[in-house]
């Protein structure tokens, strides 16, 4: 049997976000390692060992990151901006965490604003700790996963595109 990749990323932001590695090691424990092959991307945060994993890296090149994107079962993201394009562009299902001010994990709430404005998209579960049924969620979400077509999805906005140019150039 095939094991389904799973791509965890915080990104390349500076700031640590352990709490997101603890939340998404919570959740991968509930699943089957002979089932999965886990790659995480930890960024700035510490590392930590995770269930499943096969890859643990800092960073990764953007070929790369593309290629877990484009090839994974879903991902576990933090919230910015460049991994939730990704995600849809490939229409990989993903775990959104949001870095959060509070917790010193970035200098303001954006990626909260940002998860608040797409959580209601079938791809995206925003993954909130403060439910004590955040495992039960999450294991509901990837049951509902259903074998997608990872065919490129140009998220273009053409009419945007256009009246900037406009707006810009008088053209």
């Amino acid at each position: 049997m095939e094991k389904h990749l799973i791509y965890v990323t915080t990104g390349t932001c500076h700031y640590n976000f352990d709490r997101m590695l603890r939340l998404v090691k919570s959740c991968v424990n509930e699943l089957s390692e002979l089932e999965y092959d886990l790659t995480l991307q930890f960024g700035s945060s510490s590392r930590l060992d995770m269930p499943c994993a096969s890859t643990t890296v800092g960073f990764l090149s953007r070929e790369q990151a593309e290629y877990l994107y484009q090839n994974s079962r879903f991902v576990f993201s933090h919230c910015g901006i460049g991994s939730i394009y990704n995600s849809l562009k490939y229409n990989t299902p993903t775990i959104i965490i949001p870095r959060l001010k509070k917790f010193g994990e970035f200098s303001d709430d954006h990626q909260l604003q940002i998860a608040n404005e797409i959580k209601d998209n079938p791809l995206i579960f925003m993954l909130d700790a403060s439910d004590v049924n955040y495992i039960v969620q999450f294991i509901e979400f990837i049951s509902n996963i259903k074998a997608r077509d990872k065919e490129e999805i140009d998220l273009t906005n053409y009419e945007l595109a256009e009246k900037i140019k406009t707006e810009l150039l008088g053209v």
